[in-house]
């Protein structure tokens, strides 16, 4: 469904036309995947550097969260979400794989500690 200039691509899973939240996958161009639930999470210092080169980003924001009807959320909130978003691309099986390949399958891109 879109691209991004390092390489990565985002996938809409499920089927097409599915009246039901369809999950996205994000693969890199180094062979590794994960469920997203949006697109970077920045630290507060990667944060203000975007916030310069972006000055118009909250009332972006902002227009989207009620275009979108989604309440804001704080950074810590939105890492705690994606993070579980992430630890459910294994499990729920939306590894990507080239069928006939062999050692073409996509890697985790978090890895989730034991517990």
């Amino acid at each position: 469904m879109a691209g991004c200039n390092a390489g990565g691509t985002q996938y809409l899973c499920g089927p097409a036309g599915s009246e039901c939240a369809r999950p996205v996958l994000y693969t890199d161009s180094e062979g590794q995947a994960s469920l997203i639930a949006l697109a970077g999470f920045r630290s507060p210092a990667l944060n203000a550097d975007y916030l310069e080169d972006n000055p118009d980003h909250p009332e972006v924001r902002d227009r989207l969260l009620a275009a979108l009807r989604l309440p804001p959320a704080t950074e810590a909130e939105v890492l705690a979400r994606l993070l579980t978003t992430a630890a459910r691309t294994v499990p729920d099986g939306f590894l990507p794989s080239v069928e006939g390949e062999e050692d073409a399958a996509f890697e985790p891109m978090l890895r989730m500690p034991a517990k």
